[in-house]
């Protein structure tokens, strides 16, 4: 049929076979009358009014060196054709270029993803066109090999026949798949054609063809991709063009080097523009400032044309650089993304460091961050076992794994990767200069893996030592214990758990800035991994570890943490929707929560009261919806600040997005928690206890005593969904946010979730309206299949694994078509291919510890996909199920998020006397942090410093095979270490001596620095500026805001309540308490204002409501840490030692007795709120008349011994005004 046109595709039945032509046939007329068995064809013609598709005289390859003048580096002129697919959304072009003896048909792709606006443009050329296409990123090469079969006899398609191509050849190696024996580099010299740098096409269009042009250029303006009024081009071959002198280069430091290799792999800047001049240039700059202004060329993302007066006058601009410094749990590593035709080189970027790094920081620019990517953003694609289409690509993987990686004078060699790695194709690579560790000795240093035989588990042990993590302390080998796990009836119930003692438990609280005391933490600790929870009898600093835990042996006992136990809301996604549907939830229950969120979210930014409840019910473990929360009781939203305003529209947008991408439901009655086992045995079989913290904190601790459903994610197989008793146990009374599972029955229920063990976390649904409806289905078998095993595990074994895996990985394939199919079939996730695909998905998430592939076979893909999964037109159906009305009822109106600029008035009130001595500095800090976060925005590809700060990212523009959650906490992540380094750029000078606390007689002047810091940014606010920076200090600038608001509202109701005396530094204020005459003796000397006391005390008219005086009792707690009341004091002590840690939680107990001689009888009322207490005793029966009462404080600092105490004296009818009674 070839003679007739371009085949598409070819479908064979048992009595037909349907030939779909790629553009009208030729010779149609011999076509109808050809004679087949006997039958002539029928021809239909398949009208595409959005597709154009015609010949070119030539086509040429090459780079821009202007804006109007194109650099020819390759010219093709045989069988060229060009493809305009709108409905594809890219752009195929075809041609032939001979090899030796014969003709090698080839095949490019341009997504219109891989495409900036206004990248097409036509001109004429006389009675001839010329068409110019500028991309962003190499487009994907394809060399036609009819050798090549699809893996359905029943179908053929040209697309079958497509091999991957790196390179187009003129001889020698025609297959395309000879390794190289050099190292892979930026700018290889052995290329015919190097496609990952020539991503300018030219076309020139003769004159018969001239009318098909118009059908492209309406194209290109309905995608935007056409650019207006365009004028002519001038061509040069690059034969006449000088040659840049790359030799002038090499004198430059490699730093230097790396970011010109950086600027040129992304094509910002090209080889022509390394002339003489400019290396002199680079070689008379401080290396520190030229790599700087080689970083804003890369982060800009703009293509610079004339690099020589660039960077003069960037170096005029440019200030001394200060070297950066980040947090001590941070560090800047150099990242390249290896793709088919190019390495993308990435500048530093902030990571979460590990074990290695940590172990050899002397040495930390010598470690390298590979991530293998297909061209653009695109994952690698995985293949079928008898396809070899893309073996060009690994072949190239496995060039760099074993050849290594050259940039500038540097070869970096492969050392190892994490499990998460290996999931994203990458891995750690590390350059063993002379007088650098050798890549043996850090193998050696990592431990012992000798006694692993399976070449992807010791693949997995050695990426244990690579897991991003916090170092917490140092233990010595007596303080780590290994004691037995907890089996009954052959199971291990305490899989990957061990215990953890109170002491440390406290200690990492505090290194972690958490509110209160964790009771879990995901760890590493030597060669062990998993969860320890807390013990409270163990001693001390004591870890106990199980045998379950450990993976290798390793004489390393820094204790490093992962993520700690913290309240998470509970949210229902398309997997769990499908499964419990199925299970006989009506869609009616699921329909209401998220009409019910809906709802909330359109009154989020117009409502106080509704959007503090929306976001209490989303809190995060970072804290960003507690700031929003404060920021709202502040007044920041009444006084329209565009940072709480946007955070709100930013908020709002993410949640309506998931809802419509993802089915992203929140369920009130629920949480994500952390689960451990049941140390105390007390739990009986299908029984767990869940005590919850919810957003208000310990004090509002709730145990959960009902029927739940527990499902982790992923979650594929019906039996994935357990019905469990949550029950009331009080053994277990010290565990908070976490799911403490039974260990006694049968099985052990997180085995039965999705296989998993208790290295991780799950979903915990208490709705009655889900749980009573829920029909409990057997659970799958995850026994799963053993390791492949090996005699002695070498390196280069290990190597061939990272590319098996990358060749067989089918997880996203299997898990799509289980979607897919679950919707389709009437049977859901009950039909046999749905069983088989969730059996294949556990044999897939298996695959990187047994080396064993999951398969997929032609009969489980699906032929049709769902409209909310988003696949072509023509590929597509609307879905008649829950997640087919959630995505159509959902979508309607969502668009893209953007900044709004508020019309903001500046908040004098914030601006407090004595700011100024801060301004100079605060300027010099605000500069500093917008630089790094601009780093960290560009890092990423994210548009606002507001989703950077937030994690709420809308969108990302990057080159990873990263999933959007694992780049949100990365992202979030780095973004902690930025947030750390200023805070404590805040706080330091203010600490007490020899401690990481503020001194209290230093709070007033952090204060000042806070106001300082919201000043340089607000006072000359503009549209489009930066305004991030000072709500690092969020927490300060909200009590600013409240002192001042109460003392408005104060002395408008009446302004005779407060009079104050004295100077700045010695305020001396009387306040009445109790609303009448002040009382002899009985006042409050204060250095604080009348309006902190009325917050302290909650005057308020008539009596106040319990949710009043919680939160009046909160914000005392938030004032007492910082400014003591010293008027009045009849002892004020601190004791515990010096080197106290920061408070970033505290706890304040407040007991209140009648100062009599006879001891205080019991308690008769008693207040709880957050993380305070007030006892009121009863009256002593001697007393004859109320007299004033001693109201004794402790501030405790959250995880600390010490305590500052301190005495009052308040008259009987006042405590009963702030209590309430």
């Amino acid at each position: 049929m070839e003679r007739y046109g371009d085949v598409g595709d070819v479908i064979v039945d048992p009595n037909s076979a349907l030939i779909i032509f790629e553009s009208r046939p030729h010779n149609i007329r011999d076509l109808v009358r050809l004679n087949i068995g006997g039958h002539r064809p029928g021809l239909k013609l398949l009208k595409n009014e959005l597709d154009s598709r015609f010949s070119a005289e030539s086509l040429e390859l090459g780079v821009m060196l202007a804006e109007d003048v194109f650099c020819s580096e390759f010219m093709i002129k045989s069988a060229v054709t060009i493809h305009f697919q709108e409905r594809k959304r890219q752009i195929k072009i075809t041609f032939e270029y001979p090899v030796n003896k014969s003709i090698m048909k080839y095949h490019v792709e341009m997504r219109f993803q891989d495409m900036d606006k206004g990248c097409i443009q036509v001109n004429q050329l006389g009675s001839k066109a010329e068409i110019l296409i500028q991309l962003r990123f190499p487009p994907m090469f394809w060399r036609f090999d009819s050798k090549l079969e699809g893996s359905n006899p029943q179908k053929w398609s040209a697309n079958h026949s497509l091999r991957r191509a790196v390179d187009i050849l003129k001889g020698g190696d025609i297959t395309g798949l000879k390794m190289r024996d050099s190292p892979v580099e930026s700018n290889p010299t052995n290329l015919n054609a190097k496609l990952g740098r020539w991503i300018v096409f030219r076309l020139v269009i003769d004159h018969r063809c001239i009318r098909n042009v118009k059908s492209l250029v309406d194209g290109a303006r309905r995608c935007n991709l056409f650019k207006e009024n365009s004028q002519g081009i001038e061509v040069r071959e690059s034969s006449r063009v000088p040659r840049p002198n790359m030799e002038a280069f090499k004198p430059l430091a490699f730093e230097v080097r790396y970011m010109l290799e950086s600027a040129l792999s992304f094509n910002y800047i090209v080889e022509y523009d390394l002339t003489a001049e400019v290396a002199e240039i680079f070689c008379a700059l401080e290396p520190l400032k030229a790599s700087m202004i080689l970083e804003h060329i890369i982060w800009n993302r703009q293509r610079i044309w004339n690099l020589k007066d660039y960077l003069l006058t960037q170096a005029a601009k440019l200030k001394t650089p200060i070297k950066r410094n980040v947090s001590d749990q941070c560090v800047y590593l150099r990242k390249v993304i290896v793709t088919p035709t190019t390495i993308h080189l990435q500048p530093p970027t902030l990571e979460t460091s590990n074990r290695i790094i940590r172990q050899y920081l002397h040495v930390k620019d010598y470690f390298l961050r590979v991530e293998f990517s297909d061209e653009g953003n695109s994952k690698l694609w995985s293949k079928d076992n008898a396809s070899n289409e893309n073996n060009a690509i690994y072949n190239r993987i496995f060039a760099a794994l074993t050849q290594g990686i050259k940039i500038g004078n540097r070869t970096y060699e492969f050392l190892s990767f994490s499990a998460s790695q290996l999931r994203d194709n990458s891995a750690w690579f590390y350059c063993p200069e002379s007088g650098n560790p050798t890549i043996e000795s850090i193998h050696n240093w990592m431990g012992d893996f000798s006694r692993i035989k399976s070449i992807p588990k010791y693949a997995a042990r050695m990426g244990q030592c690579f897991s991003s993590t916090r170092a917490i302390d140092n233990l010595s080998s007596e303080q780590v214990r290994m004691i037995d796990d907890i089996e009954y009836n052959g199971h291990v119930f305490s899989d990957g758990c061990g215990r953890i003692s109170e002491d440390l438990a406290l200690m990492i609280g505090t290194e972690l800035e958490k509110e209160s005391m964790p009771s879990a933490f995901q760890i590493r600790l030597g060669g062990s991994k998993g969860v320890l929870a807390l013990y409270p009898t163990l001693p001390k600093k004591m870890v106990q570890i199980r045998p379950s835990m450990e993976k290798f042996t390793v004489k390393h006992y820094v204790l490093e943490v992962i993520r700690t136990s913290s309240y998470i809301s509970s949210y229902l996604n398309r997997q769990i929707i499908i499964l419990i549907t199925h299970l006989g939830v009506p869609d009616e229950i699921i329909l209401d929560l998220k009409n019910k969120q809906m709802r909330d979210l359109a009154k989020l930014e117009t409502d106080d009261t509704t959007a503090i409840k929306v976001l209490r019910q989303n809190w995060d473990e970072h804290g960003t919806t507690e700031m929003m929360v404060e920021m709202i009781n502040a007044g920041f939203l009444q006084n329209q600040d565009p940072f709480i305003k946007n955070l709100l529209a930013l908020f709002k947008h993410q949640q309506h997005e998931e809802l419509a991408k993802k089915a992203r439901i929140l369920v009130p009655d629920g949480a994500y928690l952390l689960g451990v086992c049941d140390e105390t045995g007390d739990l009986k079989e299908g029984e767990i206890f869940v005590q919850v913290s919810g957003s208000e904190g310990s004090s509002n601790r709730r145990i959960i005593e009902a029927d739940c459903i527990v499902v982790r994610c992923p979650c594929f197989h019906p039996g994935d969904v357990r019905v469990v008793r949550a029950v009331n146990c009080k053994s277990l009374a010290h565990l908070h946010d976490v799911i403490v599972f039974n260990t006694k029955g049968s099985r052990g229920i997180p085995s039965m979730c999705s296989g998993g063990d208790l290295d991780g976390d799950g979903k915990v649904i208490w709705d009655e309206r889900i749980v009573k409806k829920v029909k409990q289905h057997e659970p799958m078998d995850y026994s799963g299949q053993g390791a492949l095993a090996a005699k002695d595990v070498t390196i280069h074994d290990i190597k061939k694994f990272f590319v098996q895996y990358a060749v067989s990985n089918n997880l996203g394939k299997i898990a799509r078509a289980h979607l897919a199919l679950s919707d389709h079939l009437k049977e859901g996730p009950s039909h046999y291919k749905c069983l088989k695909l969730a059996q294949l998905h556990s044999d897939a998430v298996d695959f990187p510890k047994t080396g064993i592939p999951a398969q997929i076979t032609p009969d489980l893909r699906p032929k049709m996909y769902p409209d909310f999964m988003e696949k072509p037109s023509e590929m597509t159906y609307p879905s008649e199920r829950i997640l087919g009305r959630i995505f159509r009822e959902c979508s309607s109106g969502l668009e893209p998020w953007v900044p709004h600029d508020y019309q903001q008035s500046f908040n004098k009130l914030l601006v407090i006397d004595g700011h100024e001595d801060y301004l100079a500095d605060a300027y010099e800090c605000k500069a500093g942090y917008d630089r790094e976060m601009s780093s960290l925005k560009n890092q990423y590809g994210v548009k606002s410093d507001l989703e950077v700060m937030s994690g709420f990212i809308t969108g990302i523009d990057i080159i990873t095979n990263k999933k959007d959650h694992d780049i949100r906490k990365a992202i979030r992540g780095a973004y902690g270490g930025i947030r750390r380094k200023w805070r404590k750029e805040l706080e330091e000078e203010f600490y007490a001596p020899h401690s990481k606390v503020i001194d209290p007689q230093n709070q007033p002047f952090l204060e000042r620095k806070a106001s300082a810091w919201y000043a340089v940014c607000y006072q000359d606010l503009k549209p489009g500026d930066p305004y991030t920076f000072p709500w690092v200090a969020w927490d300060i600038l909200c009590t600013i805001a409240h002192r001042v608001r109460t003392q408005q509202l104060t002395e408008e109701e009446d302004p005779t309540r407060a009079s104050v005396s004295g100077d700045e530094d010695d305020v001396s204020t009387v306040i009445d308490l109790a609303g009448e005459e002040p009382l002899e003796n009985e006042s409050i000397r204060s250095r604080q204002s009348s309006a902190m006391m009325d917050i302290a005390l909650g005057r308020e008219q008539g009596r106040i409501s319990t949710e009043k005086r919680h939160s009046n009792l909160r914000i005392l707690q938030q004032y007492t840490h910082s400014q003591f009341i010293t008027g009045g004091l009849t002892s004020r002590t601190w004791r515990g030692p010096q080197t106290t840690p920061s408070c970033t939680s505290l706890t304040l107990a407040v007991t209140m007795q009648k100062l009599t001689s006879v001891e205080p009888s019991s308690p008769v009322k008693t207040v709880n709120s957050s993380d305070m207490e007030a006892s009121l005793s009863a009256h002593s029966p001697n007393q004859s008349e109320p007299r004033p009462l001693r109201i004794a404080v402790t501030l405790r600092t959250g995880f600390q011994a010490g305590a500052m105490s301190m005495e009052l004296d308040v008259d009987d009818k006042a405590l009963h005004e702030v209590l309430g009674y």
